[in-house]
């Protein structure tokens, strides 16, 4: 394992030497908004920064980066882009008269295969996220608690049963 120098001079946000191997980074956005960045300078500097739903570090979004989800999603708006996912990856660019490498949001959607939710082992539905649990996570819970795998609605009914039988 090899450390990138550039890790080290700003750890906060993601930069080309994020990308180990040159492969692409796939995440899905969190939110968009723009901020007080503080540069490796000390220079502060409003930046539009785009935060993601996996453990990753947030963004700087270019304009450049900015134009290319607003084409992918036909949408202009910040708040649209919540949910959606976008493939970063590296190119070398002019900058400043050197050639450099910068992060570039890819000119395609992500085709993500979309996880296999666990299913209910009452009613045979799936089991869905629930607040900050995944479905393996819930469905983990319920077979802890419930002794079966339960999506929300029969975990529902099934703790009114637990508490309906304690109450007589």
């Amino acid at each position: 394992m090899h450390t990138h120098w550039k890790k080290l001079t700003n750890p906060n946000y993601l930069g080309a030497y994020s990308i180990e191997d040159g492969k692409d980074l796939i995440l899905t956005i969190k939110y968009v908004q723009e901020e007080k960045v503080t540069g490796t300078d000390g220079k502060k500097d409003d930046c539009v920064v785009c935060h993601f739903v996996e453990n990753a570090k947030p963004m700087i979004l270019n304009a450049t980066n900015m134009k290319m989800i607003t084409k992918l999603y036909k949408t202009p708006y910040i708040e649209d882009w919540a949910g959606k996912k976008i493939q970063i990856g590296i190119e070398k660019v002019k900058a400043f008269g050197d050639i450099v490498e910068a992060l570039r949001i890819r000119n395609k959607i992500p085709n993500v295969q979309p996880a296999k939710l666990p299913k209910c082992e009452n009613c045979g539905n799936d089991i869905q996220p629930l607040n900050n649990m995944t479905a393996d996570d819930v469905a983990a819970y319920t077979r802890s608690k419930y002794g079966q795998a339960l999506c929300s609605v029969c975990a529902t009914k099934k703790a009114q049963e637990v508490n309906n039988n304690a109450d007589e």
